[in-house]
């Protein structure tokens, strides 16, 4: 279920950014300041939790994906129109299509300022997006 909403979301976001831009699923690292950058839009899952009604067993057959996105570009002004047609299509997007299943997609109640810190990274722009799927195999 996390690799068909992995590449669901690639599939997504990907028309709408500009030619040669790749969409990738990395997380943060401290060579993002320094490596030679090319024109991305990352999702980075950095967290899986229950949701629905129910405990245990049951409660776990369905989970949110909380995924991270941020952009890499050689200025932070082209960072910031990658974050922005991403966002835009997240947005347009209410449900995920995984398998022929519709997804629901919301925007994070994350604050990513945490995220950023746990990491031990300076702060990004970036924002979250959770997928409400059930598990399957």
């Amino acid at each position: 279920m996390i690799s068909q909403v992995d590449e669901a979301l690639c599939l997504l976001i990907a028309p709408h950014l500009p030619e040669g831009t790749v969409v990738r699923l990395d997380p943060p690292k401290p060579t993002w300041q320094t490596e030679t950058r090319v024109s991305s839009v990352d999702l980075f899952l950095f967290a899986l939790h229950g949701a629905g009604p129910g405990t245990g067993a049951v409660r776990a057959n369905r989970c949110e994906l909380s995924y991270l996105v941020t952009a890499q570009a050689d200025k932070v002004r082209d960072e910031h129109t990658l974050l922005a047609r991403s966002l835009r299509t997240l947005l347009g997007t209410e449900f995920l299509m995984v398998d022929e299943q519709p997804l629901r997609m919301t925007l994070g109640h994350t604050d990513p300022t945490g995220l950023w810190v746990s990491l031990g990274l300076p702060a990004r722009a970036a924002f979250v997006v959770t997928v409400t799927a059930d598990y399957r195999d």
